[in-house]
């Protein structure tokens, strides 16, 4: 199995990251991949890289380093995503990142009628996060996440959330020992 870890965690000492890795121990290190988006400095589209996207595209050359990203994504057995809850949504580095995996012809296509098709291999995805305060009910984060998933044919995606953590008269450690509860309990 090779399982792909999106860290978008941007604290070393991160609450996110200690329950991702928690998530990850049920696997063989040698399966998982991490990437980190804090290192990689991704950089938001501008109108060049667009059209050299579309240039490429057009001629079917995924040869570059640019694509290795929408590459590992495709090819991952299972991927999980560990981002904290930042302004009701995730850290913009995310976002980058699902630009830069969202590549016709590596993650998705289209058949001849146009009708959209996945060309990524994951049937599962874990998103993985924490906040301080609450979580409206309309979870805009999972939302987004849940159609990506549509996008690329996930069939099963789990939002693990450890919410209330930095609330006058929440036990935060009870919260996170609860989460990682909930973590080893799951498939």
């Amino acid at each position: 199995m090779k399982v792909l870890f999106v860290n978008a965690c941007i604290r070393k000492e991160s609450r996110t990251l200690v329950l991702c890795r928690e998530y990850l121990n049920r696997f063989k290190p040698d399966e998982v991949e991490e990437v980190n988006l804090q290192e990689l400095k991704l950089l938001p589209f501008n109108v060049l890289m667009l059209n050299q996207r579309n240039a490429d595209i057009e001629a079917k050359d995924w040869s570059g380093r640019e694509y290795d990203l929408a590459k590992k994504f495709a090819a991952a057995d299972r991927i999980v995503i560990g981002a904290p809850f930042w302004d009701y949504s995730f850290p913009a580095c995310l976002k980058v990142y699902f630009e830069h995996i969202c590549v016709n012809g590596i993650t998705f296509g289209y058949s001849p009628d146009g009708t959209p098709l996945s060309l990524c291999k994951a049937e599962k995805l874990a998103y993985i996060t924490t906040a301080g305060g609450y979580i409206s009910k309309r979870k805009s984060c999972e939302a987004h996440i849940r159609d990506l998933c549509d996008m690329f044919s996930i069939q099963s995606m789990q939002f693990i959330c450890a919410e209330g953590l930095d609330i006058i008269g929440n036990d935060p450690q009870k919260i996170l020992a609860s989460t990682l509860e909930r973590i080893r309990n799951t498939e």
